[in-house]
């Protein structure tokens, strides 16, 4: 008896969540110029960034459904490839999948939504696009007909899931629900990140209407033997000094950088660190991932003003990554070996986490 009037409480106030956000006027402002964006076109490209994430994939579902376009001729599309494990779940139980391209094709696929990523992070490759739809800050000057940037956000997919709501309150689908909640989830690492209000009434509103089992099918971790081996490796050396926890997990597989990030949550729970940073080269580039547990640490504005002079760089205040090409570093800082790269990485991300302290 309790257990059904506490599902019927839930269910009510689940009702009035969804009701409340189909009803925003200002959501439904955005849904109308989103489309005037799209210029009376019958379909599009969602482009995403090199790696996508659960929040950008989920937020691009959303978006196409919002629009009522087709996912044949409304693909969504990556210049790089999905490499980490979960991520590759996700798309599997979703039965969608993310179309690869290059950089070189991507105006030939207009018109373009970018969904969870801005054009300075293609280069100088997007001339103009039709929307932008993310919670990053601004990294550079851009030409879009439609821009939604909204930094005090947690997740792109909340910001997604509005428009959804806004446009049809009935096309929330369990299959949508799981992968909108999925990027919520992952981007505010369980709400305990710079999660907003919206976030939260959104995780709220979703997490009912979710498979449960799916997601758990999806976080489950799994990693290869190499892997394993070289982060117990890593770990053997790894030292806490003035509150950062560095590691270097030498040359891995170009499939394997979604590690970096899983490895650096992991160094955050060492004894003593603030920060954590964990690098490793894959296809001749070093990638790092870096996570705080204060956003005071400041990491993505932090790590852009050293790294982005060599390769991409940027992030929030409490988790950022820079990419960056073996011979742009090698250019200003010598090494011979894993060792003095590492070493040469450690001194560079001195200088950027102490600068303006």
């Amino acid at each position: 008896g309790e257990m059904t009037a506490r599902r019927k409480r839930g269910h009510i106030l689940h009702s009035r969540l969804a009701a409340l956000v189909s009803a925003d006027p200002v959501a439904r402002r955005r849904v109308r110029a989103l489309r005037r964006a799209l210029a009376g076109s019958p379909r599009c490209a969602f482009l995403v960034q090199n790696d996508p994430d659960p929040d950008a994939i989920a937020s691009a579902l959303a978006l196409r459904h919002t629009l009522g376009f087709s996912a044949s001729r409304s693909p969504i599309i990556t210049a790089g490839q999905i490499t980490r494990p979960e991520n590759q779940r996700l798309i599997a139980e979703l039965h969608e999948r993310v179309r690869r391209t290059t950089v070189e094709r991507l105006p030939l696929l207009a018109p373009l939504v970018l969904v969870d990523v801005q054009p300075p992070y293609f280069g100088d490759a997007l001339p103009s696009v039709a929307a932008v739809i993310d919670h990053h800050p601004t990294t550079g000057a851009y030409r879009a007909r439609f821009r939604d940037i909204r930094t005090n956000y947690g997740a792109s997919a909340t910001m997604a899931a509005e428009y959804l709501l806004a446009a049809d309150p009935d096309g929330l689908t369990t299959r949508l629900a799981t992968a909108l909640l999925y990027g919520i989830v992952t981007d505010t690492k369980s709400l305990s990140r710079a999660a907003s209000d919206e976030d939260l009434q959104m995780f709220a509103l979703l997490f009912p209407r979710a498979d449960q089992v799916a997601l758990r099918r999806i976080q489950h971790p799994s990693y290869g033997p190499l892997a394993l081996k070289r982060f117990g490796q890593a770990l053997e050396h790894a030292r806490v000094r003035d509150g950062l926890a560095y590691v270097h997990l030498g040359v891995l597989p170009a499939d394997q950088e979604h590690i970096v990030a899983q490895l650096a949550e992991f160094c955050l729970g060492m004894a003593g660190a603030e920060i954590s940073a964990v690098s490793g080269v894959f296809a001749g580039r070093f990638a790092m991932s870096l996570r705080s547990l204060s956003p005071n640490a400041r990491l993505g504005e932090r790590i852009r003003k050293v790294f982005s002079a060599y390769g991409s760089a940027g992030g929030h205040p409490m988790m950022a990554k820079t990419v960056v090409p073996l011979p742009a570093w090698r250019r200003a800082h010598r090494f011979t070996d894993q060792e003095g790269l590492a070493r040469s990485i450690r001194r560079a991300l001195h200088k950027a986490l102490t600068a303006g302290r």
